[in-house]
């Protein structure tokens, strides 16, 4: 029965979409990526009403659409509402394009990491094709203080988050690069911030070098961290400034596309770093 001036109830028939789109969203338990025709017969639906609602929940979020490859994954939104258990799958599940496309670009190792208590974890990493090689597994822990992914996170956690672990005299040091003097650590944390990147020398494994930026969640606040590692040999200076504008553009993407505006870009007029043999020689040229 509906009242007078009410809205007519719809029959079962007009939300079929709804029900078709939880089923899509079902079917993510099953992979973590899908194209539009093997989702179809999978889903036992037509080719087109599928890509149309595909396209309809990547439009708003729901879904992720990687262009180049043309399958869809579980979007910023879906992040947005995960429980925080479930979070760090959805990031990674969301971020995974981004890690390849650098890994592609860098020809080096790539990985994505979050705070866990007072320790950084590895959620999500893709390692270089290359022979010799800077290998990081999915679930490896390291410090927050060592190592340029640690410390990217680090520098944008909150200022008691960061006093408290220097006051735990928590600051290992794993090679004569690390950093383990307050002081110190304190002015590399304020110009990572400053730079919006990081860059690590063989601060926890003698012969590797890092750079990374942060990842920004829907509400603002840094959430993981998106680093390149290689053995320094192929990361010399002259490589350096590249594989930072490569990272910031990823992490500022990856960004983006958490806050719902993935064509958008976290802008920052900062200049990357310069490494130590880079001002040694500036100097030398005065």
């Amino acid at each position: 029965m509906n009242w007078p001036g009410a809205m007519p109830e719809r029959s079962y028939s007009d939300i079929q979409s709804v029900a078709r789109a939880a089923a899509i969203l079902r079917a993510f338990t099953k992979a973590d990526s899908w194209g539009p025709t093997d989702l179809a017969a999978h889903l036992g639906l037509h080719k087109s009403v599928v890509h149309r609602l595909l396209a309809t929940m990547a439009k708003a979020g729901v879904l992720s659409h990687d262009t180049a490859s043309g399958r869809y994954s579980i979007g910023a939104l879906i992040l947005q509402l995960a429980p925080k258990g479930g979070a760090n799958n959805a990031l990674k599940q969301l971020a995974r394009p981004y890690l390849q496309r650098l890994v592609d670009s860098s020809g080096e190792t790539v990985s994505l990491c979050v705070v866990e208590g007072n320790h950084g974890l590895c959620i999500d990493c893709i390692d270089s094709p290359q022979a010799m090689r800077f290998t990081v597994s999915t679930g490896d822990t390291f410090p927050l203080n060592a190592g340029c992914v640690g410390k990217v996170m680090l520098a944008f956690q909150p200022a008691q988050f960061i006093e408290q672990l220097i006051a735990r005299k928590a600051l290992k040091r794993y090679t004569p690069n690390t950093i383990v003097d307050p002081t110190k650590l304190r002015a590399e944390l304020a110009k990572i911030r400053r730079l919006g990147h990081g860059f690590s020398d063989s601060e926890i494994t003698p012969g590797s070098r890092s750079v990374g930026a942060p990842v920004y969640g829907a509400d603002g606040q840094v959430i993981a961290s998106l680093a390149i590692s290689a053995p320094a040999f192929r990361m010399p200076d002259a490589k350096v400034d590249g594989l930072i504008a490569m990272v910031k553009t990823a992490a500022a993407q990856l960004s983006g596309e958490l806050a719902g505006h993935p064509a958008e870009a976290i802008k920052s007029d900062a200049k990357p770093a310069k490494t130590k043999a880079a001002t040694r020689k500036a100097k030398e040229k005065r």
